[in-house]
């Protein structure tokens, strides 16, 4: 009686597809960092919402704070803290450091704007978005910070490009988006 009850059980368990997956067989096919960065550029331009878009935004600056060696690494890790302790000495000595050492490195200068920007020197901010964009046009958080500079500077038409340029790479920006979008009320109600 038992036998049958045990039978019973196994015949009522599917089996297990223990074949292998069908990519299983196919082999890896490995990417740079750069060849990863343009998937995740082009990702970017077709997520669905603003959460994956968030996402994979976070994994294009991972990729694109790889670009340098790990003195710049060290560099940018200690500016951050610094500025997180609220030490902005320190965390523009590491700035200036990476500048020096690595100046055709973008995320040097996006980090050295970002700095300028929470200390109000918008003029070295607007020089080092400048410089970043012209290293790197893709970079849509330097064009967003162009925009918030040159809002500054009450170069409005210029600030307008500047997100466009960053809505371009990343259409779903929860920076730029909005302030284009308050920016081209302003100039309409002015044109009325």
């Amino acid at each position: 009686m038992m036998l049958l009850s045990l039978l019973a059980a196994v015949q009522a368990t599917p089996l297990l597809d223990l074949a292998p997956a069908p990519d299983a067989d196919a082999p890896r096919v490995y990417q740079s960092a750069s060849e990863r960065l343009e998937e995740k550029l082009d990702e970017l331009l077709t997520a669905p919402d603003e959460e994956a878009a968030a996402e994979i935004a976070s994994q294009v600056r991972s990729l694109w704070r790889q670009q340098a060696g790990p003195t710049a690494d060290l560099l940018l890790q200690r500016g951050a803290e610094a500025r997180e302790a609220g030490d902005q000495t320190t965390a523009w000595r590491s700035y200036d450091h990476l500048r020096t050492l690595e100046p055709d490195y973008a995320e040097g200068w996006v980090v050295s704007a970002e700095l300028a920007i929470e200390e109000t020197d918008w003029d070295f901010a607007l020089e080092a978005l400048n410089q970043a964009v012209t290293l790197d046009a893709r970079r849509y958080d330097a064009w967003a910070l162009l925009g918030r500079a040159l809002e500054q500077a009450q170069a409005r038409e210029a600030a307008m490009e500047a997100y466009r340029e960053a809505l371009a790479l990343y259409p779903l920006h929860p920076a730029a988006g909005p302030a284009l979008a308050r920016l081209e009320r302003e100039l309409a109600g002015r044109a009325l």
